[in-house]
Order: structure tokens, then sequence, then C-alpha cells
């Protein structure tokens, strides 16, 4: 951050602030970069706020559901947050789909 007189030493920002950063980030689409530059953020520190806070929220919740018999009912869509949207279209798609959402859940670098 920068003060009337240059550059300061970097101010601690709180536990709300950054939940509300990066939830401005995953509404921006921008670059992790862009956004650490549009804000004023040490791009290395905003990746590690991204970084603890994909860990925490990494793990897949899988819930049992029941597809419905009834013709009209023709796919599954599996949300996973602002990452992806799924469509499952028939059975033989489930393999596919669980390793994708193994690989969502790896870690990815910023």
């Amino acid at each position: 951050m920068k003060t009337a007189n240059g550059p300061s030493r970097a101010q601690r920002t709180t536990l709300a602030e950054r939940a509300r950063l990066l939830a401005a980030f995953e509404r921006s689409g921008l670059s992790a970069a862009a956004f650490a530059r549009q804000h004023e953020l040490n791009y290395t520190t905003f990746c590690g706020w991204r970084q603890r806070c994909g860990k925490a929220n990494s793990l897949p919740a899988f819930v049992e559901v029941e597809l419905p018999t009834a013709p009209e009912a023709t796919e599954l869509v599996v949300e996973w947050g602002a990452q992806a949207r799924l469509r499952i279209r028939c059975l033989g798609q489930i393999p596919l789909a669980a390793r994708l959402l193994q690989d969502l859940n790896a870690a990815t670098p910023c």
C-alpha cells in the first residue's frame, strides 16, 4: 500500500477483508496478477491467501442423489463453486466426472 509520502510497510488485512477481496477476485474475471496490481496487493501474498482459502474449501462434498426415471430428466448438473459446471447425461460419464472433480480438487498455482 502507498501513502502520500510513498510506499509504506505492508499493512495486515483482516480475515474479513481477505474474504471480501477473494470473493471480488472470483467475480472479476481478472488474472491473479492483474487483480493484485489493481488493488495494490503483493502478488505473492495474494497467492498465499488464495492457496490457504482453497485448501480450506478444497475437499469435495459428495451427496447421494436419486436420478428421476422420467424421460425428460436426461442430465445431472454438478456445480463446483465458481470453477466449473458439469453436465452428466449418461452413466458412462460418471468415471470421467469423478476424474475431473479429482483434478479440480488438486492444488493449482496462482
